[in-house]
């Protein structure tokens, strides 16, 4: 018995080590994937990150023995033949998985700067869109890495530890109530320790520097935790009352004083022209250097320019919810995605069609894609043309039909809708992978450089289809508003939480601008296009999270959210916080440290607002 009992044990150290160590190569190969960010780090650092990173190691591990040790308790008076098949099928399954979950995440994490959860399946029933942002040869070497890692441990498993069972001879209660006994102490491990409080991502973050505390994040306790975490009731981000939260955001967002009117009209079309990704890191005439919107640049000229404007999120789906709803995002949740939510937000289609106006929208991609089918029929547009609408020689993109090909369409239903009409335009071409129906202007294989290139191929589809709209009757009449759907990392590879990610252009041009060549300096986002609107064709509708930016007493500022943290900006004040740290990343101007901080009060309302709908 004593021998067999020493058996058993030495095959769980072995099975206990052999995880750990899948744990740390996992670690060293995510810091291999992002050598650049890497490299801007110390030694010193990075070595920490696998210190502090091993309580969420140890406590990955001991969730994975769980099984396995209640197996071995129940069925110790068997021989080990059985066992021994059991932990080949269980650990296999189970490396295939973790294997899965490290491809993924290794090359997710270069586009979307934090670490894979819950967040990545909310596009996993529309496969087909995903894989058109990723090039073929990304697949197939993440495959070959998948393999070789999914061979190595699973030959190292087979050869130095099934033997080690294999030959058990059955056991008898003893045993079995031992192995009971070592069950209870799994419980430490799994929590983290012997503290109060149970293990949590953030117990695991070390440094100012958001990357090393990626670096030290388990993946797969991640990824567990936060669909263990999916429905929540609670607001956890609460920081104030609910009445403190919800009076400083109402008197935040008021719209009071003197409107300026820029627009000519009382009844204008309106035409919002979506642009995919384009930061203002890229707009010639808001600094950039590379010429790659040289139509833009010129439209400037003769519109209304706002210069410190930023997007609401980090993804398509929030923006057209911030655009169209004047709703802001939330840090770990995309609205969109619940249907009995979305239904319950204002709507910019849906109040100007009951005043008399033809609304549609436009984009050559699918609506299926992250549930904006539901949110756009909600919004109840009179007329919406996808990539059914195109013939399929048309449909080039792997995301769908390119922008010059969008644009006619859009030139031609606007020529032969009624007047007034509200029409939403999303283009994609400058979507990954960046594959663009043009001889390349700007040059270079690097992903930086082939963005810049799409960037100028939209410019210039885009410079071509205001061209020829100026010419048709309905152009008097009609404001157009230039705006991103969301920023971009590149160029420039900014940090997902930085600011000028977030920072992108907004445009009024069109025959309707009464005097163009000029600039708003006060800061606004995404969900401010509403009662801006709203307030040039004195109109009174209800989006209680937007702010009238021609308003003479309404506020400048400026909110945002990542993955999981919030931006708040004014012409004094830069916070950027980050909520499983529960510090600020960022800090700069006025006011600095004093607590609760606005973007958290902010963001507890928001989010309250979210969890109530």
């Amino acid at each position: 018995m004593r021998n067999d009992l020493l058996l058993r044990l030495k095959y769980f150290l072995l099975y206990f080590i052999f995880w750990l160590t899948f744990f740390e190569v996992v670690r060293i190969l995510f810091l291999v994937y992002q050598f650049d960010s890497s490299l801007d780090c110390s030694l010193l650092n990075l070595m920490a990150s696998f210190i502090h990173g091993f309580k969420l190691d140890l406590s990955s591990t001991a969730y994975l023995l769980v099984l396995p040790f209640l197996v071995m308790a129940a069925g110790s008076i068997f021989r080990g033949k059985w066992y021994a098949v059991f932990m080949d099928i269980y650990t296999f399954l189970f490396l295939f998985l973790a294997v899965f979950v490290v491809i993924v995440d290794v090359e997710l994490y270069k586009y979307w700067g934090y670490r894979l959860d819950h967040t990545a399946f909310n596009y996993i029933d529309t496969t087909k869109e995903m894989f058109a942002s990723v090039k073929i040869w990304t697949v197939l070497k993440q495959l070959v890495v998948g393999i070789i890692m999914l061979t190595v441990f699973w030959i190292s498993y087979r050869k130095w530890i099934t033997p080690v069972i294999r030959n058990l001879k059955s056991g008898n209660f003893a045993v079995a109530g031992i192995f009971i006994f070592l069950f209870a102490f799994l419980i430490i491990p799994i929590r983290g320790g012997l503290g109060i409080a149970p293990a949590n991502v953030g117990m695991v973050f070390f440094h100012k520097n958001p990357f090393l505390n990626h670096a030290a994040v388990n993946v797969h306790w991640n990824l567990g935790y936060s669909f263990a975490n999916l429905n929540e009731s609670e607001n956890k981000y609460k920081v104030v009352s609910d009445k403190q939260a919800e009076d400083f955001v109402e008197k935040l967002d008021k719209s009071d004083g003197y409107v300026e009117k820029v627009i000519y009209a009382d009844n204008p079309n309106i035409l919002i022209i979506t642009l995919e990704s384009f930061t203002a890191k890229v707009i010639g005439a808001m600094g950039d250097k590379r010429c790659a919107t040289p139509n833009i640049d010129k439209l400037i000229k003769e519109g209304i320019l706002f210069t410190n404007f930023f997007a609401t999120g980090d993804r398509t789906d929030k923006g057209i919810v911030g655009i169209l709803s004047g709703y802001p995002s939330q840090p770990t949740k995309s609205i969109i995605k619940f249907t009995g939510k979305n239904s319950k937000l204002p709507n910019l289609a849906y109040d100007l069609e009951e005043t008399g106006y033809f609304t549609s929208f436009f984009y050559g991609g699918t609506i299926d894609f992250a549930n904006f089918r539901s949110y756009l029929v909600n919004s109840n547009f009179s007329s919406m043309v996808t990539i059914d609408d195109f013939d399929p020689e048309f449909r080039t993109s792997k995301w769908g039909v390119h922008d010059h090909i969008l644009f006619n369409k859009v030139l031609n239903g606007l020529n032969n809708c009624t007047e007034p009409f509200f029409s939403v335009v999303l283009t994609l071409s400058s979507h990954e992978p960046f594959d663009v129906p043009m001889e390349t202007f700007i040059h270079g294989r690097d992903e930086e450089h082939r963005f810049l290139n799409s960037v100028y191929y939209t410019d210039k589809s885009l410079g071509n289809f205001i061209k020829a709209a100026k010419t048709q009757p309905w152009w008097d009449n009609t404001l157009v508003i230039l705006i991103a759907d969301h920023g971009a990392r590149n160029p420039g590879n900014s940090p997902v939480y930085a600011l000028e990610k977030f920072r992108i252009p907004m445009i009024w041009i069109g025959g309707a601008i009464k005097n163009g060549g000029r600039k708003v300096l006060k800061f606004g986002s995404q969900t401010d296009i509403p009662q801006t609107l709203f307030g040039q064709l004195n109109m009174n509708k209800d989006y209680p999270f937007s702010k009238d930016l021609f308003a003479s007493e309404s506020r400048s500022f400026a909110f945002y959210t990542f993955n999981d943290g919030w931006g708040f900006v004014t012409d004094t004040l830069v916070q950027v916080f980050d909520n499983i740290n529960h510090r600020l990343i960022l800090e700069e101007g006025e006011g600095k440290s004093k607590t609760p901080f606005q973007g958290s009060v902010y963001l507890q309302r928001t989010y309250q607002d979210f969890l109530d709908k």
